[in-house]
């Protein structure tokens, strides 16, 4: 039985495990970024250099809470 009130730890994972997880593709990833999707670490290239996207880390408890708590605010729209 789930604990109410608490949030089960999460995983660390790069920006494509976290797609996966949500079976959505980067573009939405980048896009749910923009609107506030909590991150651990970010990539930080150096100038002239292309970010590589396995260098995001994200949490998937975080992630998870910050969708369900996104999908109900886009349900009243």
């Amino acid at each position: 039985m789930a604990r109410q009130g608490k949030i089960l730890p999460g995983v660390r994972v790069s920006k494509a495990d976290l797609a996966h997880i949500f079976g959505t593709e980067l573009s939405i990833i980048d896009i749910w970024l923009c609107r506030g999707l909590p991150y651990i670490q970010r990539p930080k290239p150096k100038e002239g250099e292309i970010p590589n996207e396995r260098d995001w880390i994200f949490d998937t408890a975080e992630a998870i809470e910050w969708r369900i708590s996104t999908a109900r605010v886009e349900e009243h729209w």
